[in-house]
């Protein structure tokens, strides 16, 4: 038996790759596998949560005791708000035991949404620029839907899932971004909805639309109104489609006129007026 000790070629261990390119690969890749981490987390919190009771949603909320506005400063506006939110909860599918609270807030934020716990807040800055019923019906309509479509509870669990995997992996867990979404204001800024979300909501707010006024015109008037107060946006509009959450306002127009002729909905009709004391109950915080 012979044995020979021989010396291993010259170079066995040095890639032909330059080494920035290899940490350059190492890098796009860990940052695919953690965007698909997140996004996994995110569709699985928004999973599990949804199948949480709503009346567990509601009861936890209560306890955080969470300010949604004053209903005091104008009860005569919370009142309508309720009566109409009741008319065209009629027209709806709602799910066994979800209900919805509607809160008015003086400050003159242009905005309204849903959150957990069935609570809708309305602005002042929105309500006083509304021109007719039929784009308040819309827009209290749409955040309806999201509330039946159980989408507060799912966009905060798919958030708080992925905020915590993002700070378990940078090593701040329980505090910074994951902190802040498990806290009292996440209930409320930590909300996100998709775009498939804000469609469906759309289609059937629509839908409540139909059936309450016999048409879905008007409708249309609010995200005519959005896209007023936003202005002209400086991002080309494929841009702003891919980064965005939210569909554009023309492509809501537009997906609007589109599900009314394939449902069958009538386009134009009689266009409600607000009530004629609704000016005086919006300034009613001011006497």
């Amino acid at each position: 038996m012979h044995y020979e000790n021989r010396q291993p070629p010259e170079g066995i261990n040095v890639t032909a790759e330059h080494p920035l390119r290899q940490f350059v690969r190492l890098v796009v890749a860990a940052a695919v596998l953690l965007v698909l981490l997140v996004v996994a987390l995110q569709f699985a919190g928004a999973f599990l949560a949804k199948r949480i009771p709503f009346d567990f949603e509601r009861r936890v909320v209560e306890r955080m005791q969470i300010d949604f506005g004053d209903a005091e400063l104008s009860p005569e506006l919370v009142g309508y708000l309720d009566t109409l939110a009741e008319r065209l909860m009629g027209s709806m599918a709602v799910p066994e035991g979800v209900d919805v609270t509607v809160h008015y807030s003086p400050e003159r934020t242009f905005n309204a949404f849903a959150t957990v716990g069935g609570n809708l807040l309305f602005y002042r800055g929105l309500l006083a620029r509304l021109p007719h019923e039929n784009a308040l019906a819309m827009v209290l309509a749409h955040e309806i839907a999201h509330v039946l479509h159980r989408d507060p509870v799912a966009g905060l669990g798919g958030g708080v899932a992925s905020a915590v995997a993002l700070a378990m992996l940078t090593g701040n867990a329980g505090t910074g971004l994951a902190g802040e979404v498990l806290g009292r204001a996440g209930v409320l800024t930590g909300v996100q909805f998709t775009r498939r979300m804000e469609h469906e909501a759309d289609r059937a707010a629509l839908g409540a639309l139909a059936a309450t006024y016999g048409h879905v015109g008007g409708g249309d008037a609010l995200f005519e109104l959005i896209a007023e107060k936003r202005g002209e946006s400086r991002l080309p509009d494929w841009l702003a489609r891919f980064t965005s959450t939210h569909p554009l306002d023309a492509d809501r127009i537009r997906a609007m006129a589109e599900i009314a002729a394939a449902e069958g909905w009538a386009t134009e009709g009689e266009i409600t007026p607000l009530p004629a004391e609704f000016d005086d109950w919006l300034a009613a915080d001011e006497r």
